[in-house]
């Protein structure tokens, strides 16, 4: 069995929570006379995407949260869902959520990186992330990376997960093989391409027993 030698990690699900932002959602999508999940659901939708089309890409960075949310999102609700709508008020899925004081972080996981990057092992981001503004200058990352030896984000690259070319950009940069990295991610298909590369992963769906696997790959002590 290959040494563990870098740890790669996702953004969303795994060092962001998500905790009281469904709520949130759900106020939105009140607020527009839809069923309470619509907001969440159609922002991150296959449907949405594909009304956008091949050329408008969130995560591929062809559209900003700023074009998404300054009338395109609302038009396509418009279009989706027509005279149930209430046109009155702004949504603002991304920015309202994941931004500024509603931004919370998993501060143990966090801490993981800071321990193992201190003990020698190689440590990435791999997100699938967005640009927030118009001119393409801030991407949505409101953690600290200062021990991240590379923040590969697909807003940048125009590669996206589960794209395998995204992963061997990781492997590229931080110079080390497919066997020698362990990944957490909180999406299934995204463990399954790392995993097709010969990553080892790991599933995240509680961070105290993501951790606890992270310890077991590392054998440090990370709680």
């Amino acid at each position: 069995m290959s040494e563990i030698k870098a740890v790669v990690y996702d953004f969303g699900g795994v060092i962001l929570s998500y905790e009281g932002v469904t709520e949130k959602w759900e106020e939105m999508s009140r607020s527009l006379g839809l069923p309470d999940d619509a907001v969440h659901s159609e922002s991150v939708g296959t449907e949405f995407s594909k009304w956008l089309g091949p050329d408008r890409s969130l995560f591929l960075g062809t559209l900003t949260v700023d074009e998404l949310e300054g009338g395109l999102f609302l038009q396509y609700l418009k279009e989706k869902y027509g005279d149930k709508i209430n046109d009155n008020v702004v949504v603002k899925p991304y920015t309202e959520c994941l931004r500024g004081e509603n931004v919370k972080l998993h501060k143990n996981m966090e801490k993981t990186v800071e321990i193992l990057h201190r003990k020698g092992f190689k440590t990435a981001m791999l997100t699938n992330n967005m640009f927030l503004d118009k001119e393409h200058k801030e991407t949505r990352l409101p953690c600290d990376l200062t021990h991240f030896d590379e923040v590969v984000e697909s807003c940048l690259e125009h590669l996206m997960k589960p794209d395998l070319r995204f992963y061997q950009l990781v492997e590229q940069r931080l110079g080390v093989k497919p066997e020698e990295i362990v990944f957490l991610d909180d999406l299934p298909e995204n463990l399954e391409a790392a995993e097709k590369l010969g990553w080892k992963t790991i599933h995240v769906t509680s961070i105290k027993k993501a951790i606890g696997e992270l310890e077991r790959h590392t054998n440090v002590q990370l709680l």
